[in-house]
Formats: C-alpha cells, sequence, structure tokens
C-alpha cells in the first residue's frame, strides 16, 4: 500500500467534493500494480456509499484481493475498458501512470503505453464538478491542455500533500515513545515473491520477508499478497 499518498488523495478529495462519501470514483490506468490505487481503495471502503469504476486494460486489471474487500465492504463496482465512456457518472477520476520498470519485456510496455490518454474532448463529457487526481509524475496520461481546467486538481493535490505529510510528520514525532514497537516486524519465509516486479526478483540477495495474516503473506517491499506455505515458516 501507499499509506501517504493516501492521506494526501483523502485531504485533496475532502477539499475539493467536500465528503469522502457517496462518491463514484473512476480509477483509471495500471491498476494491477499501482499501489497508489490500491491504497486509495482499501481508504474508500470505509466511507458509506462510495462506489467504483475499474477503468483499465484486462492486462492491468485489479487484483481479486482488492476486489474482495470491496465486495466485504459492500461496495458496488464495475470494469470498463473505455475511459470515453465512464467519464460522464464520475465524482472523482484517478488517473495513474502505465510503470516501465514494473513489466518483464519492454513489448508487454508498449503494449500498454498510451492506452489511455485524458484529453479536454474527453473531458468535455464529464460532469461540471469533476475532479481529476494523479499521483504524479505523469507519463503522457493526462495532455497538458486539461492542466488548466479548474476540474485538474493534480497540481492542487501535491501542496495539500505537502501539509498532509507535515501534519503526520508532526503527529510521529509527537508520538513515537506511545507508537514504538506496534508495527508488526516482518519475518522470513522460504518462499519467493510472486510478483515479478518486486525488487527480491532483481536483487537476489534480498531476505524474503514478508508479514502474515492468516494464511496470507505480504511482501515487505512491494505489498503483493502471496498464500503462505503450508509448513509455517
Amino acid at each position: 500500500l501507499h499509506p501517504t499518498q493516501t492521506l494526501t488523495d483523502l485531504v485533496t478529495l475532502y477539499n475539493e467534493k467536500g465528503r469522502l462519501d457517496h462518491l463514484c470514483i473512476g480509477l483509471c490506468g495500471d491498476l494491477i500494480y499501482g499501489r497508489t490505487v490500491h491504497s486509495l481503495i482499501r481508504a474508500m471502503i470505509r466511507f458509506p456509499g462510495n462506489s467504483f469504476v475499474l477503468i483499465s486494460t484486462p492486462e492491468l486489471a485489479l487484483p481479486q484481493y482488492v476486489k474482495d474487500a470491496m465486495d466485504a465492504a459492500g461496495c458496488r463496482w464495475k470494469e470498463v475498458a473505455s475511459l470515453e465512456e465512464a467519464l460522464p457518472e464520475l465524482d472523482v477520476l484517478y488517473m495513474t501512470r502505465i510503470q516501465q520498470e514494473r513489466f518483464s519485456s519492454p513489448e508487454q510496455y508498449r503494449r500498454q503505453k498510451g492506452v489511455y490518454i485524458l484529453d479536454e474532448k474527453k473531458l468535455a463529457r464529464a460532469k461540471a464538478d469533476l475532479r481529476v487526481l494523479h499521483p504524479l509524475p505523469r507519463v503522457d496520461e493526462i495532455a497538458t491542455e486539461v492542466d488548466e481546467d479548474p476540474r485538474a486538481a493534480y497540481f492542487r493535490q501535491t501542496v495539500y500533500g505537502m501539509y498532509a505529510r507535515m501534519a503526520l510528520i508532526l503527529t510521529i514525532l509527537q508520538n513515537r515513545e506511545t507508537w514504538a514497537g506496534q508495527e508488526p516486524e516482518p519475518a522470513v519465509y522460504p518462499c519467493r515473491c510472486s510478483n515479478p516486479a518486486c525488487i527480491t526478483h532483481s536483487e537476489p540477495y534480498l531476505p524474503h520477508r514478508y508479514t502474515r495474516s492468516g494464511d496470507e503473506l505480504t511482501c515487505w517491499y512491494c505489498d503483493e499478497h502471496t498464500p503462505a506455505p503450508a509448513s509455517g515458516r
């Protein structure tokens, strides 16, 4: 997950939309590897009435465990392939870039790059009070012509994020003795992370560290979920 980006996103949504509930949220681009997407969904399912539109190619679709979390929270969601089709119903559009380093070959990246590009023509189909967010940096998924549109909130989002992180750092420093030792320590397991883009594949000397919850392991490096080995550690 990506907790500090999600904190930024929540502050942005609250300031731009005036609420964190009953929003139709579109998430577009890299939904399979994008930690910011997974983290935002995990946060927004805690608020009533939120629904999600997942906009991606089949190869970059949201992982099943995140869909399971939405189902467990009773949230409505759907998958679509067309950004244009999704735009008219959205209150929020969360764009993400396609990251080349996530792919095992240049050809895989080239097939996905540039599939979703938000421009003014597409944005004309959206609500007047839509807000477009992006964790940044962007590549080409938002045309620069969109930057001047009042619905483009991603540069304001970076300012909200600066203050949100300042507040977080202050809170941590003020409460460091209270919170000491509360974070679960990762343990080393014999299995390798199933995410081919995980740093443990390119840096094989790294120990295979995970945190465990029931029968599921979460990679300490990339947050990929993996079934725990039957024999335990």
